[in-house]
């Protein structure tokens, strides 16, 4: 599913090295997080369980938190609704959230894929959880908060870290339990246009098959408004607005707000707005 090469695995990639803080007063946001290991400490402070209590009222800030790393990046990427229903529900807990699955009849023991959470047991209970973003060679690669880089399974190392088993992997009574497999069907169909970003601000856009604009310009429709025109998007896939340098380096402005808001208005290397020719056939202004 492309979702999950397109969308899932990339977010969970880019938190890798983030670690957590000691205090809460030396978080940024989910969007716009603090270095990421700047005051790196053990305090259990993180940026995802900032957004988690935003999103689902469960407040678990201060606490071991690679639960609570999975399922906000769900939110992130989908929103509270969609998230729900991919995860079965929503819980810091890992013997609850592997629950969840189970309980959807989803839960797998032996043949994990790229999009499942992996689950770990200590001989007592589940106790650790992370996200598989390739399995090759008898080998499951894994990327899971409150870890670190360490070879051996470490579920309080404070930071999100590549981590890989082998497919049978135990040590003394901890084991791999098995995996979580969200049902990414529910995500699958897509609607071509603009979409609000999990911040509930920012766009996106989204095409039908499910890839999205991003790292530069894309001739787009709105649809509500029924109006075309040139939209910037940066690396992350976010429109932008207001006064931007695009990628060969000359100053735009795009609109601000209203139904044409992203909108490219032309200016020259200074920033003031210009007349300027569209040609409809090449889909650009000839300034």
């Amino acid at each position: 599913m492309r979702v999950i090469q397109e969308k899932v695995s990339p977010e969970f990639k880019k938190w890798v090295d983030y670690c957590e803080k000691n205090k809460r007063n030396q978080l940024g946001t989910y969007e716009k997080p603090e270095s990421y290991k700047q005051n790196a400490g053990k305090g259990n402070y993180t940026v995802f369980a900032d957004l988690y209590n935003k999103k689902t009222g469960i407040n678990v800030q201060g606490q071991p938190w690679c639960d609570c790393f999975t399922d906000t990046v769900f939110i992130h990427l989908f929103g509270v609704e969609k998230a729900q229903k991919l995860l079965g529900g929503f819980s810091a807990y890992t013997p609850t959230s592997a629950g969840y699955f189970k309980n959807m009849k989803r839960y797998e023991q032996k043949e994990p894929r790229e999009g499942d959470l992996i689950f770990f047991h200590n001989g007592t209970r589940i106790y650790h959880t992370g996200y598989v973003y390739r399995v090759h060679d008898g080998i499951v690669y894994t990327i899971e908060g409150n870890t670190s880089s360490k070879t051996v399974l470490e579920n309080e190392g404070g930071c999100v870290a590549y981590k890989q088993y082998p497919l049978a992997w135990t040590d003394g009574k901890r084991r791999i339990d098995g995996y979580g497999r969200p049902d990414y069907t529910l995500v699958e169909t897509y609607t071509e246009g603009f979409l609000r970003a999990a911040d509930g601000k920012r766009w996106w856009y989204q095409y039908q098959d499910g890839s999205y604009a991003s790292n530069g310009w894309a001739w787009l429709n709105e649809k509500t408004g029924g109006t075309s025109g040139w939209y910037l998007f940066d690396k992350a896939g976010y429109m932008l607005t207001g006064f931007q340098k695009a990628p060969d380096g000359r100053n735009f402005f795009l609109c601000t707000e209203g139904i044409h808001e992203g909108q490219c208005m032309v200016t020259n290397d200074q920033g003031e707005l210009i007349l300027a020719e569209y040609d409809t056939a090449l889909k650009k202004y000839r300034i």
